[in-house]
């Protein structure tokens, strides 16, 4: 199900038969994060499924580049075959399209477009209908059906130099929240170079490490997530090709988000970004997680010895890590809410707490909902006002455990 990655896929540190060393390498990627073995976090499964399987979840370092990574890699078939996660269509997310498509268009004027991960192609319709030639790639088979029955051309597959081969070069590339995710970033480079004219312009949008090391989102780490980028290890990614990194945008979406555009051509990497991240982050951050994971043990376990009832809203990746971080089951979480189709009726990996639907939270009124949505909150607290005027209390645990009446 997973193979070991031991060297660093940015600049290849720790990688035997480097400069023509066959013996194994002296040098080897640093360990700043371990959460143990835990289930797939978009393994959501109805009773009587069979289950895709648990993986260790370590983070290992680069000393050279500064980029973190997972210590293994899950076969992407098993992660995206029959894939859960569907992109919002929050008010929060549409707010934050509109933005990416305002920067793009400052950018080029360019009419064709490929999304690379481009899940039920929401982004590719709003560009469809403004005008835009569209076309995406995704590596699962039931959201690429979705966006094809949504008249978004479609291919399903996994990008890289092969599959790049069979496209025509196009203006704008976009890769919202995939690139983290795949482990042969060298392939996934010289893909992008077949696909790119002498005016493209890529768009590769991620969470940055150091918002995540920052703000303690430990929860941004699961198996999806190989990588956990630094500018550094991008631009040392892209020394010897044709791409160089044009401008960098931040966004608040998902905890912290960058926007990195390259454009083709021999000016090398000559953005500037202040930027230290260190091994000594890395370890701060785990002695921080571990501090968050039993703080809300704790608070949940204090509260239920009290009487509440507690359940959860927002069946996502993140409540998965938290939730076998923390060793909950069903007497500590009644149940998760969540809006998205594919998630209800299934249970949360690795335990016994079912997911339902957004309704039950008023239809049972628990005393306390997790917000594990936390990314969402302003606009979720808004959403279920009427809840809280009769009482449900809000427990936020980013960055530090909080409670919102």
């Amino acid at each position: 199900m997973y193979k070991y990655h031991t060297y660093c896929r940015a600049c290849g540190y720790g990688k035997a038969g480097a400069q023509g060393i066959k013996s194994a390498p002296t040098e080897k990627l640093i360990e700043v994060f371990d959460l143990g073995v835990q289930p797939l976090a978009n393994d959501f499964q109805k009773e009587g499924e069979e289950l895709a399987g648990y993986a260790p979840l370590k983070v290992m370092f680069c000393p050279r580049c500064t980029l973190a990574q997972l210590s293994v890699v899950v076969r992407p078939e098993v992660l995206y075959k029959n894939y859960s996660y569907v992109t919002s269509k929050s008010d929060m997310m549409q707010s934050h399209f509109e933005k990416l498509i305002s920067s793009i268009q400052a950018e080029t004027n360019g009419n064709t477009v490929l999304e690379i991960g481009s899940n039920d192609g929401h982004l590719l319709s709003l560009m469809q209908k403004s005008g835009y030639e569209v076309s995406g790639i995704d590596a699962s088979d039931n959201l690429s059906k979705i966006a094809i029955d949504n008249g978004i051309p479609t291919v399903i597959g996994l990008f890289g130099e092969e599959l790049a081969a069979a496209l025509p070069q196009r203006d704008i590339i976009i890769a919202r929240h995939v690139f983290c995710h795949i482990s042969e970033w060298k392939d996934f480079i010289r893909g992008l170079e077949m696909v790119c004219h002498k005016e493209t312009l890529v768009c590769i949008e991620c969470p940055y490490a150091g918002d995540t090391l920052k703000n303690c989102e430990f929860d941004q780490i699961y198996h999806e997530h190989c990588s956990f980028l630094t500018v550094r290890a991008m631009k040392e990614l892209l020394k010897g090709t044709c791409l160089y990194l044009h401008k960098i945008t931040r966004y608040p979406i998902h905890g912290g988000t960058i926007l990195m555009m390259l454009k083709v051509g021999a000016y090398g990497n000559l953005l500037d970004w202040k930027e230290d991240i260190t091994v000594d982050d890395w370890k701060e951050f785990q002695i921080a997680a571990k501090k968050q994971i039993a703080s809300l043990r704790e608070t949940v376990r204090n509260l239920i010895s009290k009487g509440s009832r507690i359940s959860a809203l927002g069946a996502s990746a993140k409540s998965t890590v938290w939730i076998n971080a923390c060793g909950f089951t069903r007497k500590d979480i009644a149940f998760i809410s969540d809006n998205t189709p594919q998630k209800q009726y299934t249970f949360s990996p690795g335990t016994d707490i079912p997911i339902v639907d957004e309704g039950a939270i008023l239809r049972e009124l628990p005393d306390y909902v997790i917000l594990f949505a936390w990314n969402y909150k302003e606009e979720i607290l808004e959403k279920f006002k009427r809840a809280r005027s009769l009482g449900v209390k809000f427990i936020i645990p980013v960055p530090e455990i909080s409670i919102v009446l």
